[in-house]
């Protein structure tokens, strides 16, 4: 590029950063972003992303919080993209109280939590036996497809639903209208050995239409 006489953008550094970054080679990373700085060229938020996760892909948590502070202190707003690798890589590492923190943070600068935000939360306190906690923090989740997707990430990392998380699910999908994704997932629920509790059957009988024949089934 310097040859034929084109200039190295952000964009360029980045994606070289990208690169040393996935072959483990921070050195390098650092080195270009260093070089960049040099050229006058200001990192952007991918610049930060990239390397915090390598920090923390490395387990380097400390130096990862201290480029968060450098962040903030060079004028960096912080995206959703930045919170979840802070989140996802202090969940698992097993600190929570940092992961919450992060978490409150996020939202208090108006930052929209996302699916990974929530399974990364759910899994460390799942690791933590904080049950209800986790079953609490499910229930929080508005958009049923993003709850559903959460509940299937949640079941890859070992946290096993329970009566609290299917009757969420169960009002949730109730509430949209779809009776019949909430009676499979009674179904599912049963066969788990999870038994039913009124308020499961509260969602059921106001969100399925006709409620003579789902009680029919029933019996």
């Amino acid at each position: 590029m310097k040859e034929i006489g084109l200039l190295p953008n952000a964009v360029t550094y980045n994606t070289l950063i990208d690169g040393y970054c996935n072959k483990g080679n921070l050195e390098k990373a650092f080195g270009f972003r260093d070089e960049m700085v040099g050229r006058g060229i200001m990192p952007t938020v991918s610049t930060f992303n990239l390397l915090i996760h390598a920090l923390f892909m490395e387990g380097r948590f400390d130096e990862a919080g201290d480029l968060f502070k450098d962040m903030g202190e060079k004028g960096m707003v912080p995206d959703s993209i930045t919170y979840n690798i802070l989140i996802n890589g202090y969940c698992r590492c097993g600190d929570a109280d940092k992961a919450f923190s992060l978490h409150n943070q996020m939202v208090s600068k108006g930052v929209q939590p996302t699916r990974v935000t929530y399974t990364s939360l759910i899994y460390v306190l799942s690791k933590q036996n904080r049950m209800k906690e986790a079953d609490e923090l499910f229930e929080t989740r508005g958009d049923m497809k993003d709850a559903l997707k959460v509940r299937e990430e949640m079941e890859t990392i070992g946290f096993n639903p329970t009566r609290l998380t299917y009757n969420a699910l169960i009002q949730g999908l109730c509430k949209n209208q779809e009776g019949d994704h909430a009676e499979q997932l009674l179904k599912e629920m049963v066969s788990k050995g999870i038994t039913p509790d009124d308020s499961t059957y509260l969602s059921l009988i106001e969100g399925i239409s006709n409620v003579e024949e789902f009680l029919g089934r029933r019996n």
